[in-house]
């Protein structure tokens, strides 16, 4: 069977959950989190990293980062956060990457979740269709193009595995990081500080939880309908950043 959020599920479904597809998805999850849990306890003594990191000096990062300023602001700064975890993970893992490709990705992984793009299937397949145009338009090719999509589309899976394409894994982890705390304690305080005086989360949590709650409503069979039924909410409001950075510092 095609794994979930594969591409080839992807092109099989839009990204609806079969009945055996949500008891997989579920087990997954239910095992993923339990791993979390040991990880935690085995967590290496967290590294201070740099947060000034700066985007990609390319035309097409450039033209993707206005598009992506079209997102409501919560979802804009958490896409920006998103790449910045992501790139620390590929630091701290030892992974190497192409920093266009997971900087594009990151910017654009919740287009779908914007009005101007929600649609009929799935926010993260749509959204991902919704990028590769938008990158093939800006001057890309079908390769990279392709590669955008499969990242953006795999994104909302609670993890995505390295054979998938570093960006792709590198784009859960990061977005895991910014939305439940998910190795969180790796990285410095000073580091995550730093990262949130950038892109503060004002407003995050009310957000992603109303987003999910929507696509509850109107995709019920999706897999963050099915997250969100399983008590995402709740690591979401327990995420672990600290309260006075989570709004910004002045």
């Amino acid at each position: 069977m095609d794994a979930v959020g594969s591409p080839a599920w992807v092109a099989r479904t839009d990204g609806a959950l079969s009945a055996v597809d949500s008891v997989r998805f579920a087990v997954t999850a239910a095992a993923r989190e339990i791993a979390v849990l040991v990880a935690r306890l085995r967590a290496p003594s967290a590294r201070s990293l740099d947060a000034g990191r700066t985007p990609p000096d390319t035309l097409l990062a450039t033209r993707m980062t206005s598009l992506a300023a079209e997102l409501p602001g919560p979802l804009l700064q958490h896409s920006i956060r998103t790449w910045l975890w992501g790139s620390m993970l590929a630091e701290l893992d030892g992974i190497q990457y192409d920093d266009e490709l997971l900087y594009v990705a990151a910017l654009l992984h919740d287009l779908g979740l914007g009005e101007a793009h929600r649609s009929g299937v799935c926010f993260a397949v749509h959204g991902a269709g919704q990028a590769r145009t938008a990158v093939l338009e800006a001057g890309a090719d079908d390769a990279f193009a392709r590669k955008v999509f499969e990242a953006i589309a795999a994104h909302f899976n609670t993890s995505v595995p390295l054979s998938w394409g570093a960006e792709a894994h590198l784009l859960n982890g990061g977005a895991y990081l910014d939305v439940v705390g998910r190795r969180l304690g790796e990285i410095a305080p000073a580091t995550v500080a730093d990262v949130l005086r950038r892109a503060p989360r004002t407003g995050f949590d009310d957000c992603i939880v109303g987003a999910m709650r929507e696509e509850r409503r109107l995709h019920p069979r999706s897999r963050a309908a099915l997250l969100h039924r399983l008590g995402m909410e709740r690591s979401i409001r327990r995420a672990g950043f600290p309260s006075t950075l989570s709004e910004g510092i002045q």
